[in-house]
């Protein structure tokens, strides 16, 4: 069995694969990603249909205060934003490190998203567990031995 330092250490490289995860996924310059951009659904025929507009030059992000129809843009498919002079990301490195630490502290998501980390956890508390504590003679065994082994005498 491996050691608990070096469980530790691949549970903490697991972790930082998934928030490089993150970082590539919220990261794109896609309509998803950009500040500006607004989900509008509207009903048709064929049902609810999804229209994602540009509220850049709008003065109200939440449209409560209502829209300048000529200041509107459609800003579908990705690559209206590979042109875009106003990407802005939603997200910054800091809230996405603060999303994954709020998903891996639920335990649902925890155990729904990431499986890795919740069976290396597991080991964790497993490999903690399990060693009882040294008693005094067991103790002083094992520092008598540390200090003949330097080549000190007592």
């Amino acid at each position: 069995m491996r050691s608990s330092r070096d469980i530790y250490q691949k549970l903490r490289e697991v972790k930082y694969r998934h928030l490089i995860e993150l970082y590539k996924r919220y990261f794109k310059k896609i309509p998803d990603n950009c500040r500006y951009n607004f989900i509008y659904q509207f009903p048709t025929d064929l049902g609810m249909v999804k229209l994602r507009l540009c509220l850049l030059h709008q003065p109200d992000l939440d449209l409560k205060s209502g829209v300048y129809p000529h200041l509107i843009d459609v800003c579908q498919e990705p690559k209206h934003c590979v042109n875009c002079n106003a990407f802005v990301l939603k997200h910054t490195k800091d809230s996405l490190k603060k999303m994954l630490e709020e998903e891996l502290s639920d335990q649902k998501i925890k155990q729904e998203k990431y499986p890795d980390v919740c069976a290396l956890e597991w080991v964790m508390e497993q490999s903690v567990i399990g060693i009882p504590p040294l008693t005094w003679l067991q103790k002083a065994y094992y520092a008598i031995k540390r200090h003949m082994s330097k080549g000190r005498i007592l």
